[in-house]
């Protein structure tokens, strides 16, 4: 296992995988330029010459460690991966995470979009999901309680019984708050404005080699009024969207249900 993360350009690491016999995953993968033998050749040259330098290859190849880990995100079995955008505390402004395990063991990779550097971590495999929960830059969940909503009432396909212009009632002296309906607040959320914003995946990969991806992304927004999930759920005819605080809590359950959905 490398004991320190490592930090290296994108095309370094996708010259790896590519020598591995493998595919970039989509959160590492750029604009494809064809090479022709001979320039595959320098290029390898050149990131040969460049490992040897940081004492990353060898005589015998290249870093038993690194090796293994290039392995697994060449052709990982499991994978959790998204892409960020906005301002983060102390986070870049636009970012990937891809966080996967395979036969060379477990890793999570970050890119940072702005400057395409890459940094590669080994992770215990039993810590792959708290691994990359680790790397989602961490918000105050919004408050309140779960909103749900029929997708055609914001859509505006059919009118919701508590849509009209009263968003919240004043508390009245001696009687009960009336709080505004689901789809007011839910609207209310969403003109809000975004301080960031994520999308959150899980893929699995089957015995015989065939990839599976969860069927809809996991997304959150964040307001300044903290951070939101944003789900849609299938319904009684009409889908759901449902606006959850996103605890961390929340958001790992979330991506470990949907990791079992696909073994």
């Amino acid at each position: 296992m490398l004991d320190r993360p490592l930090t290296l350009y994108t095309p370094i690491l996708l010259n790896l995988i590519r020598r591995r016999g493998g595919e970039p995953h989509l959160t590492l993968a750029s604009t494809a330029t064809w090479l022709d033998e001979e320039a595959r050749r320098q290029e390898d040259q050149q990131v040969n010459a460049l490992l040897t330098q940081h004492g990353l290859m060898g005589p015998r190849g290249l870093d038993r460690d690194l090796l293994g880990l290039v392995e697994s995100v060449a052709q990982p079995n499991i994978e959790y991966y998204g892409w960020f955008e906005g301002r983060f505390p102390g986070a870049p402004a636009n970012f990937a995470v891809f966080a996967g395990s395979g036969r060379g063991g477990a890793f999570i990779a970050v890119r940072d979009l702005g400057t395409d550097a890459v940094t590669l971590a080994a992770e215990r495999p039993e810590e792959l999901l708290q691994g990359f929960l680790n790397q989602i830059p961490q918000v105050r969940p919004a408050q309140g309680q779960p909103l749900v909503v029929g997708k055609s009432e914001l859509t505006g396909n059919r009118r919701g019984r508590d849509d009209d212009d009263v968003s919240i009632m004043r508390p009245v002296q001696g009687r009960a708050t009336a709080a505004a309906s689901p789809v007011h607040e839910v609207k209310r959320v969403m003109s809000s404005e975004r301080v960031a914003a994520g999308s959150l995946y899980v893929a699995a990969r089957s015995r015989a080699g065939t990839r599976r991806r969860s069927e809809r992304p996991l997304n959150f927004i964040d307001t300044p009024q903290g951070r939101w999930l944003m789900e849609e759920r299938p319904g009684r005819g009409d889908p759901l969207i449902v606006f959850t605080p996103a605890t961390p809590q929340v958001i790992g359950e979330r991506l470990r249900n949907a990791q079992s959905a696909l073994v």
